[in-house]
């Protein structure tokens, strides 16, 4: 809801005010962003900046109508440089007569219920309502556009700017961000989310000084190294309590966020498209849009913020046609054979993975041309007919027999120099004239801000979708953006138009087929952002598999993005990237935790390690909804060696817990778990899933108890530990849903080196347990307990 006295703005959602005015001297100052409020008469002067004297060095706005007033020291909404702010600011502009002088004041607004898409950038659906705020330069004849939509539900504010030249002289753009955002600095720190590949979205926090921060990408794609997603909280604020602002952009290239400490104690956070290699011009009447970014607060701590996120991402991000729809069980053949395989394997793995439960078989890269490692054949599509003698028609319609859907592998924005494509139209490539370019695997990237190369990726996926039952894509892009070229009068904004012309092909692809679900991947993380998520509802999350990284990169991911858009597979121990070697239960508790899927040879797993796949997949399947459309929390304090999360069903009635540990040591704590945001008075069960023990894993302990002594490592104890499983812990306990909350359940202790038996929590290193709590019937479990008793 948008309500105004046409000088003060008051945008609402269901638990947020944000709140800003237009002051005396035209400009807009932000006034409050949080918890609901209400103005008495649209009155803000209790909420705003006071300026009463002008302060010592300070330049004043205009003496003559303020003497007071300056720009440096007031809480902006948009701000512009060279008048006396002294800050960053959001847009910088050049023209021959103003030079980068620019001063833009309020003109009028517009409200609007009606929603106009951005023309070549994603835009947020379902949005309550959309405020426009139009600034003027009347000196310099330049227009700026604040837009802000409102998305009531998930206590989400978007905003962008639009750029309009109106004079006759050329506008030179050297810098456009989507949103500026002004704030009292209350013991600050700010969160980011960094990486590399195989090792993304490791959570960085770091308490604000006097200066700017800056989070960036300027690899051409939103990048592994700094995600757009940013959270800036109070100090004290945990995962339950405390103040936490969270910001994040829709858009899959170089981006820029800045976050500045003023002397003053103010802070300012402003993103959007990166101004590094950006230069654009504008001509009479020609406009610039910037992509949208969020905002969004919570004083619930940060599980609060994270679930206004992960609410926004699900209701309008996603396409509408894929919102709330079960993501199919996955196996993938890469780490079972990488490029090595023929038809035949293929199918003898996907009838494994049918017996265990997967639902959808994904073909990975090699099924083209003379593709066989990375160097050769990428941008051509002819199938292999070696490795696939009936072609991809024949192999889908030999995994539908079998029961399982049929997706596929794509690359379609790189080409190898030993390829058709290549030799055809090596122009296509992204090259800079004279130098020889540098490679990423192997490869070049195609100019997708060319239409002739974006409407070759259309014509030759569309070609391949319709060859056979295709019902899924993987798409894949392995390589950041060098040697970019200057070839026309746009190469100033090559990066973005480079984004433009990816969305464009995204955007015509899921439009034409609508029931394929569409995986962005990039090298793993390497373009998880809303920009990829609007055409693509679930991601590849990071090429590292191994369990106990991946918990730490899937938590990064958790911070702004639901589980529905995760997706994550179970693979092979030891790890392909880092050797660890990992308990199979571990593997899958990590992946549950989104969208599941297997990556590995079932055959090479050992005989109980293949009994446990098929209950765990099932378990999943049962609750699946929770899983990929749960709330999701973190749980913190309780059992430092633990690292815990949970996610509740949509009647908030039932949650599991996972829990997971690094390397144990050789005094463990007592473990606690309290789960919060269930019904007070309901009564639960509180369950550990059924845990079993290989009895290797107990070494040369098993011959303290055996009448005669074995080589743990000798063929007896393999032969056994391929038959027999021990059991593990039994844990269950009947609870209330308020002693849940506030005391939570207290575990059996761990291994401690004296002793076994089904009280004791057997936890190697990299181990993890789940638990599922679940409203009791308590007139069936007082009929047990008195059955029992009267035997």
């Amino acid at each position: 809801m948008i309500k105004t006295n046409d000088k003060t703005f008051v945008l609402e959602t269901d638990e947020l005010s944000y709140v800003f005015h237009v002051n005396k001297l035209g400009l807009l100052e932000h006034d409050h962003f949080g918890n609901k409020i209400e103005l008495v008469d649209f009155d803000v002067t209790p909420l705003k900046i006071k300026q009463s004297t002008q302060r010592g060095t300070s330049v004043q706005y205009k003496v003559e109508e303020d003497d007071s007033f300056s720009l440096d020291y007031a809480l902006l909404e948009f701000s512009f440089p060279n008048k006396g702010d002294f800050r960053i600011t959001p847009v910088l502009l050049k023209n021959k007569e103003n030079g980068y002088v620019f001063e833009f004041t309020y003109d009028h607004y517009e409200i609007k219920k009606e929603i106009t898409k951005l023309k070549d950038l994603p835009t947020p659906h379902d949005a309550d309502d959309e405020l426009v705020i139009y600034l003027v330069d009347k000196v310099a004849n330049v227009e700026i556009e604040l837009h802000y939509l409102v998305f009531e539900k998930a206590n989400v504010i978007a905003r962008n700017i639009v750029i309009r030249n109106k004079s006759k002289l050329d506008l030179q753009v050297l810098k456009a961000l989507s949103y500026q955002f002004d704030v009292i600095n209350h013991n600050f720190q700010l969160m980011t989310f960094v990486g590399a590949w195989t090792n993304e979205m490791h959570r960085q926090v770091q308490t604000l000084n006097v200066g700017t921060f800056v989070n960036e990408s300027r690899t051409g794609n939103s990048s592994n190294r700094h995600n757009p997603l940013m959270i800036l909280k109070e100090a004290t604020t945990n995962f339950y309590y405390g103040a936490a602002y969270g910001f994040n952009l829709i858009y899959s290239g170089n981006h820029l966020e800045e976050v500045e400490l003023s002397p003053n104690d103010n802070i300012r956070v402003q993103a959007g498209i990166n101004n590094f290699c950006f230069d654009l011009t504008l001509k009479e009447n020609e406009s610039f849009n910037t992509p949208f970014a969020i905002l969004s607060y919570s004083n619930k701590g940060m599980n609060g913020l994270l679930h206004n996120m992960h609410d926004f991402v699900n209701n309008n991000i996603i396409p509408t046609n894929w919102n709330k729809v079960a993501r199919p069980v996955v196996i993938n053949n890469w780490e079972a054979t990488y490029f090595k395989f023929k038809e035949r394997q293929l199918v003898s793995l996907a009838k494994t993975s049918k017996k265990f439960g997967a639902e959808l078989f994904v073909l990975d890269d090699g099924w083209f041309s003379n593709r066989n490692d990375d160097k050769h054949g990428l941008g051509d599509y002819d199938v292999n007919k070696k490795k696939l003698p009936h072609g991809l028609n024949g192999l889908a319609k030999k995994i539908n027999k079998i029961g399982l859907k049929f997706g596929l592998w794509f690359e379609p924005e790189s080409v190898n120099i030993d390829s058709k494509l290549y030799r055809a139209h090596p122009e296509w490539a992204i090259t800079n004239k004279g130098r020889v370019p540098s490679k990423g695997r192997n490869q070049l990237l195609l100019n997708l801000g060319k239409k002739e190369v974006q409407d070759y990726i259309i014509e030759n996926v569309t070609k391949i979708l319709k060859s056979a039952n295709i019902e899924f894509v993987k798409w894949d892009m392995n390589r950041n953006m060098s040697d970019i070229s200057f070839e026309d009068d746009n190469d100033g904004i090559f990066y973005h138009n480079y984004i433009v012309g990816l969305y464009r092909v995204l955007d015509t692809l899921t439009t034409s087929f609508p029931n394929v679900l569409f995986e962005g991947c990039a090298s793993g993380g390497n373009r998880f952002d809303l920009g990829m998520l609007s055409y693509f509802p679930q991601m590849w999350a990071s090429d590292d598999t191994d369990p106990l990284e991946r918990i730490y990169i899937q938590s990064g991911y958790y911070m702004g993005y639901p589980l529905s858009t995760i997706s994550c597979h179970v693979a092979n121990s030891p790890s392909h990237q880092l050797l660890r070697q990992t308990p199979v239960d571990s593997r899958f508790n990590v992946a549950m935790f989104g969208v599941l899927g297997y990556e590995l040879l079932f055959k090479e797993m050992s005989k109980n390690e293949r009994k446990r796949i098929k209950p765990l997949i099932d378990f999943y399947k049962d609750n699946r909804e929770t899983f990929q459309y749960g709330q999701f929390d973190f749980v913190a304090g309780e059992g430092s060696q633990i690292y815990k999360i949970q996610v509740y069903n949509k009647e908030k009635d039932e949650a599991i817990v996972g829990a997971f540990i690094g390397t144990i040591n050789s005094l463990p704590k007592e473990d606690q778990i309290r789960v919060s945001n269930l019904k007070d008075d309901v009564i639960y069960s509180f369950d550990v899933l059924n845990v079993e023990h290989d009895i290797r894993k107990f070494g040369g302990n098993i011959n303290a108890i055996l009448p005669i002594h074995l080589n743990p490592n000798g063929f007896l104890v393999n032969t056994l530990a391929n038959i027999i499983r021990l059991p593990g812990e039994k844990e269950h306990y009947i609870i209330s849903g308020k002693s849940l909350k506030v005391a939570g359940v207290t575990l059996n202790p761990r291994w401690s080196a004296t002793g076994f038996n089904e009280n004791v929590r057997v936890m190697v290193d990299f181990d993890s347990r789940i638990y599922k709590v679940a409203p009791v019937d308590l007139e069936k479990l007082n009929a047990e307990k008195n059955k029992e008793m009267n035997k």
